[in-house]
């Protein structure tokens, strides 16, 4: 049994150490990637994709080997890129914060800020299509959307965004529930409809874990308040309708919750 402890710790040094190494040299091919991009080597197209394939493939290893805090980062600048098909020059300094980020986080392993005190000190993301974005006051608001469909998200995103909060985004139950707990963030917007449970079994179990018991959530939904598919959302939950309500439900919701 000693033997076969042993023989495990070894292995995990060793993948541990093949994670670290293999990040590294990504990270450092992403620099010169963007350095070449800014030399007119790469365009515009090319480096978004580039990017957007590194990010996600070290998100799924960063959960496949529970290394939390990597994921969320290599999540969030997903994220930050998927409102592009292009990269612009004055982005780039934000993607480096990101890979900075990284980087820190590879050098110190888990110690370090919680995964909620990481992601406010990272780029927002920019919802370019948007004419009045970039004059907006940007607020340290985190909004979280648990919506699989993406023109849905999108819509809903640009609304927040428009008001200056930062967004983040999750497609599932689980990977939202995940994010949740781990990033904290200001309020919790899901779809009624999710895939593996609904967005009202979302909300039970967010009220049910100690990190987000007292997070604030809302459900999105084509139902009315008091439909009887609502019967069982907690009291605590707002309800934001789809269509010519959304607008006044959305306010009335962060008005409830004072997030302003």
């Amino acid at each position: 049994m000693v033997a076969e402890s042993g023989t495990l710790d070894r292995l995990e040094q060793e993948i541990e150490s093949e994670f670290i190494d293999e990040t590294r040299d990504v990270l450092a091919g992403l620099e010169v990637m963007l350095g070449n991009f800014e030399s007119g080597l790469v365009d515009g197209g090319k480096a978004v994709s580039t990017l957007m394939k590194s990010f996600r493939a070290l998100e799924a290893r960063s959960q496949s080997l529970d290394k939390a805090a990597m994921g969320v980062v290599s999540h969030r600048a997903g994220e930050y890129l998927s409102d592009f098909d292009t990269l612009a020059r004055d982005r780039v300094v934000d993607i480096q914060v990101f890979i900075d980020v990284l980087r820190k986080l590879l050098d110190r392993g888990s110690a370090g800020e919680h995964s909620s005190e990481l992601v406010r000190q990272l780029p927002s993301r920019r919802i370019v299509d948007f004419d009045v974005n970039e004059a907006v006051k940007k607020l340290n608001i985190e909004m979280m959307l648990i919506i699989p469909d993406r023109a849905t998200s999108h819509y809903v995103g640009r609304e927040l965004a428009a008001c200056g909060y930062r967004i983040s985004t999750a497609g599932s139950f689980f990977r939202g529930l995940e994010l949740a707990v781990r990033t904290q963030p200001d309020m919790v917007i899901t779809a009624a409809v999710l895939d593996e449970a609904s967005g009202i079994d979302l909300i039970r179990a967010l009220a049910g874990i100690a990190a987000t018991a007292h997070t604030p959530v809302a459900l999105l939904t084509s139902y009315a308040a008091g439909h009887p598919s609502l019967a069982e959302l907690p009291p605590h939950a707002a309800v934001i309708r789809k269509g010519s309500s959304f607008g006044e439900d959305l306010a009335a919701a962060l008005a409830r919750f004072k997030i302003t």
